[in-house]
């Protein structure tokens, strides 16, 4: 009885926690590339199709399992023209979804990539590895790479508030 009288207080002022959480995720996917109309310009990427999968937790609820990951953006070349392709940097928005023990999360994130035949990828919570693979639609000398396979590995990490409006420290890292 006299432990119940003591911890009830203590336990009382505790302030609420922000989601905090951590998962390993494999992406893999399409990624079709619409080349620059010159050899310095911008051109544009399109993931999909696409899927993650995740397993790791967030405030103590199991991620776990497969759905579908999309993005589109635009990339610049690095090397000139005749240069080996998929020396690529490029930024625009990737859209996913992951289930916790909890709910369904839904993010959009803003996504930034470099490649260089291997590379890396960066979101607010995600960051990782990224391989472009066979089969590839072109063969970078004759051809323009239009279309390639990609696998990626990474972490999801969050440390934000997670349960809070657009305004108020959303989970992607935005303010």
């Amino acid at each position: 009885m006299f432990l119940v009288a003591v911890v009830t207080p203590v336990v009382g002022f505790v302030p609420a926690a922000h989601a905090v959480g951590a998962a390993t995720c494999v992406i893999s996917g399409t990624m079709t590339f619409t080349e620059p109309t010159s050899t310095l310009g911008t051109g544009a990427w399109e993931i999909g199709p696409g899927l993650i999968e995740c397993n790791g937790a967030v405030n103590g609820y199991r991620i776990w399992g497969s759905a579908p990951f999309t993005g589109r953006g635009t990339f610049t070349n690095l090397s000139p023209a005749g240069s080996p392709c998929l020396h690529q940097v490029g930024t625009g928005i990737v859209d996913y979804t992951f289930q916790s023990g909890a709910m369904v999360f839904h993010k959009q994130e803003s996504q930034r990539f470099v490649v260089a035949g291997g590379g890396e990828f960066t979101t607010p919570s995600l960051r990782g590895a990224l391989q472009m693979a066979p089969p590839y639609q072109g063969d970078c000398l004759t051809k323009p790479l239009t279309r390639a396979t990609f696998a990626a590995q990474g972490v999801m990490v969050w440390t934000a508030p997670f349960f809070l409006g657009q305004g108020a420290g959303r989970p992607d890292g935005g303010s």
